[in-house]
């Protein structure tokens, strides 16, 4: 890494370039006036003052008041420490007002049915897990393949029987039950109640919340593509009717 390297690094910690320009200057003369900083930096000596105040402001560099005035930065130690806490902490304030703000702007009047596509298996496995995590009162997810009951999903499968959700696991596999702990409920799903053999998994949560995967060689590289949709008539619908299909008691 050089000069410019580090310049950038630090802009990407919340400085400005000026201010990092100034701080590096300072890091290679150890003390200095703004007059020494110009020198040896592409900072006129004008912008140096507000860029030594800024820094002083963040607690990067100390002022001495003489004439000239003299700056001493802080440690490189000390300033990684204060960089990285300003930016968590500026992070945690911009990520707090996005979820203040979800969805605020939603026209309650006229709303589309959200139905999202996911590509990919893990990904697939990725967003089930998450739905898996959403659920309040009752988990089902079945597949005939014991390769898509991943050892990530039963993870999440047995957290939320373990918090208290009823979960279930439905199939026509034994070698799928084989790999259900026991606090998961098995409901056997006849090979003729089963839907297309192309319907690699059916996840329902709280009977508002579905997800179905779909694997075929048509998709190439991505393996397995599925719909869902969350708090959504669509996904009412199709809940209630997957559960009567299943054969679910209420």
């Amino acid at each position: 890494m050089d000069e410019e390297d580090a310049v950038e690094a630090l802009t990407r910690l919340g400085l400005t370039t000026y201010e990092a320009r100034v701080f590096v200057a300072l890091q290679q003369l150890g003390t200095g006036s703004a007059s020494d900083i110009a020198e040896i930096t592409a900072v006129p000596r004008s912008q140096v003052y507000g860029a030594a105040e800024d820094l002083q402001s963040r607690g990067l560099l100390d002022v001495q008041q003489t004439r000239p005035t003299v700056y001493r930065p802080v440690s490189p130690e000390e300033a990684e420490r204060r960089l990285l806490s300003q930016l968590e902490s500026v992070g945690q304030d911009a990520f707090a007002y996005l979820d203040d703000v979800r969805g605020s702007a939603d026209n309650d009047e006229e709303r589309s049915e959200a139905i999202w596509t996911v590509r990919g298996q893990p990904n697939v496995r990725d967003r089930v897990i998450d739905l898996i995590g959403d659920a309040d009162e009752r988990v089902v997810y079945g597949t005939p393949d014991p390769e898509l009951l991943e050892e990530e999903l039963l993870a999440a499968l047995q957290a939320a029987a373990e918090d208290g959700i009823d979960a279930t696991v439905v199939s026509d596999e034994p070698a799928v039950f084989d790999a259900v702990p026991e606090s998961i409920e098995t409901v056997r799903q006849p090979a003729d109640d089963q839907p297309e053999a192309s319907t690699a998994r059916l996840l329902l949560v709280d009977s508002d919340t579905l997800l179905m995967g779909v694997i075929s060689a048509d998709l190439g590289d991505d393996g397995e593509i599925a719909f869902w949709s969350a708090g959504t008539s669509f996904a009412t619908v199709l809940s209630i009717l997957s559960e009567e299909m299943i054969e679910l008691d209420g």
